[in-house]
């Protein structure tokens, strides 16, 4: 009984001390509850001059983000729309090219079908050869060589005379490589080139037949040489190939005589000449690939 008591006793002062506690902390909440039904009550009554508040404060801030974002879009769509114009320009140089190229073509291909329609109407059947048609790819006229695009893959061989379309000589074959060839010119310094002289006046032509030789002089010009001193001949003579040295076919042009140099104290005469040949507005070729040399 006395530790009851004691127990009892020892309890007292907590069961005193809440019977303070609980009054003042349902004050507070029932004060807390009091408070929000007031609040709630009183953003009913002034919500519109509240937003009214919030958005006129907020504004400067809200236009300057939406600003920001229609410039940034804005922007944006500028350097997407260059981007897409950029690749459209692109796309467009690319079709221009390949439109170019296509006519580049179709240009050649008419080129050569004029250059094969004049070899074909100036071609003689007296003339016993075939030619394979050739383009020209380089140019040296310091050293009067020209390349062409066939080779031995085309049965191009060494040797062989080289012509335009209107049967003029531009030269023979010197080397032949697998799918090109070099070519030198008449004009060469090594070059010389049996011709026959044909009197521009038929009238006054000799019965008896007048031979030389064109010569390369360099720089893309020739001369006639060993003509003997008794022979006539003179301005506007026609030079062709004599087919003596059994290369070049007979009846090529070769030039023509511009003036003739003769001296009596020398064994021949010679004449200056100008060749027939325009190296430098000739795109296309002929070589001669089957010549039949006559006996």
């Amino acid at each position: 009984m006395n530790f009851n008591k004691a127990r009892q006793k020892s309890f007292w002062p907590l069961q005193e001390s809440n019977k303070k506690y609980f009054p003042k902390l349902w004050q507070k909440i029932s004060a807390g509850i009091l408070f929000l039904i007031a609040l709630f009550f009183i953003l009913n009554i002034f919500e519109s001059q509240i937003k009214n508040y919030f958005y006129s404060n907020s504004s400067p801030f809200s236009r300057f983000l939406w600003q920001a974002s229609s410039g940034s879009s804005k922007f944006a769509s500028s350097f997407f729309n260059a981007f897409a114009i950029s690749q459209e320009n692109h796309n467009l140089k690319q079709e221009n090219e390949k439109l170019l190229l296509q006519l580049h073509l179709l240009k050649g291909k008419l080129t050569e079908n004029d250059a094969l329609g004049e070899f074909s109407s100036n071609k003689s059947e007296s003339d016993n050869f075939d030619a394979a048609l050739a383009h020209v790819i380089y140019i040296d006229i310091f050293e009067d060589f020209i390349l062409i695009d066939k080779g031995k893959e085309d049965g191009i061989l060494q040797d062989m005379p080289v012509i335009s379309g209107q049967k003029a000589v531009f030269g023979k074959v010197v080397e032949s490589y697998k799918n090109f060839s070099k070519v030198m010119l008449i004009s060469n310094k090594n070059s010389a080139l049996d011709v026959k002289i044909e009197s521009a006046d038929s009238e006054n032509s000799t019965e008896n037949t007048i031979y030389g030789a064109v010569k390369g002089s360099g720089n893309l010009s020739v001369y006639l040489d060993l003509v003997p001193l008794e022979a006539e001949i003179k301005e506007g003579d026609l030079l062709v190939t004599s087919a003596l040295e059994k290369t070049f076919p007979k009846g090529l042009l070769s030039g023509k005589i511009i003036s003739v140099n003769k001296d009596d104290l020398k064994p021949f005469q010679t004449a200056q000449v100008r060749p027939f040949f325009d190296i430098k507005n000739t795109e296309n070729l002929f070589v001669i690939i089957n010549y039949k040399s006559e006996q």
